[in-house]
């Protein structure tokens, strides 16, 4: 089964979805080129705030490793302006939309960066392969990017091509970024490794159920674990996202009861306290692993 949410990414669901139109899957790469402030976290809150009308699928930090996920693969994204009427955030049955926080040129702890290809391009290796695993071809239609320059491509070729495209090709558009990329097929195109997922385990979150707020203090493996119930449970569209804290209060309670319910459960079975299936559950859902 495809995973419509990349592995070790973080979620930060936006809502707002919109479906695709068919076609060739394709990913489409973009800087955040951003002067006044370079870091992973001012970007993040951009995109989850006053730019969310311009998110994209995925934000990408290449020093960190730091990946985020607005939207589902399947919904289209919000960073690519239309080509007349051809809604070009459609096209495909994925067009993914990755933003890597970079701009040109940009000083990292002394050290001056050119181009993308010149960063550490770390988490690269997981992007690649779950793109892959949506059926994005390892191809650029339109060749791989070579400058900060325009190079568009044909209607013809974004509709009927799959593959790897530069923001600077799509037709409609008129930004010049991401410039040069490093090689993004260093790797082979064959099954890619099994993506260890992160572990919960079901006596942390109980506990954290019980006892919360109390329960992350000092506890921070516990946090991170309850953290990743919520996010499934954001997803499910059970939780809002200003509750996702990593936290099991009431907000979260009520959320988990409400996925009980969601499963058949009723009566003192719907608790809002996790028990061994319903948590098994949501994590093959959502990608966790549940331990004892």
């Amino acid at each position: 089964m495809v995973n419509l949410w990349m592995p070790g990414a973080t979620r930060h669901a936006l809502g707002n979805t919109g479906a695709m139109n068919g076609g060739p899957a394709r990913a489409v790469w973009h800087i955040t080129s951003n002067a006044s402030d370079h870091t992973f976290t001012n970007e993040l809150g951009w995109f989850a705030g006053g730019g969310a009308s311009v998110a994209p699928h995925l934000l990408w930090d290449p020093f960190t490793g730091q990946i985020t996920q607005f939207f589902p693969a399947a919904s289209r994204s919000l960073s690519l302006e239309n080509a007349g009427t051809l809604k070009t955030n459609r096209t495909g049955k994925y067009c993914i939309q990755i933003e890597i926080v970079f701009t040109e040129g940009e000083t990292v702890s002394g050290k001056k960066y050119a181009t993308v290809r010149d960063t550490p391009c770390k988490g690269l290796e997981g992007i690649m392969a779950w793109l892959r695993s949506l059926g994005i071809a390892d191809t650029w239609p339109g060749g791989p990017p070579t400058a900060f320059a325009r190079d568009t491509v044909s209607l013809d070729t974004w509709l009927n091509s799959g593959g790897h495209y530069g923001h600077n090709q799509i037709p409609g558009n008129s930004h010049v970024d991401p410039g040069p990329m490093p090689n993004l097929f260093a790797s082979p195109p064959g099954p890619s490794k099994p993506t260890t997922k992160p572990k919960v385990s079901l006596a942390h979150v109980v506990y954290a159920a019980k006892h919360d707020p109390t329960a992350a203090q000092g506890h921070t493996t516990y946090k991170a674990e309850v953290l990743l119930v919520e996010q499934a449970l954001q997803a499910e569209k059970l939780l809002a996202s200003q509750y996702v804290d990593g936290s099991f209060g009431t907000k979260t309670l009520s959320a988990y009861t409400a996925w009980q319910k969601k499963l058949g459960y009723t009566g003192s079975d719907a608790d809002g306290i996790p028990g061994s299936t319903s948590l098994t559950r949501l994590g093959d859902k959502h990608g966790f692993t549940v331990t004892s």
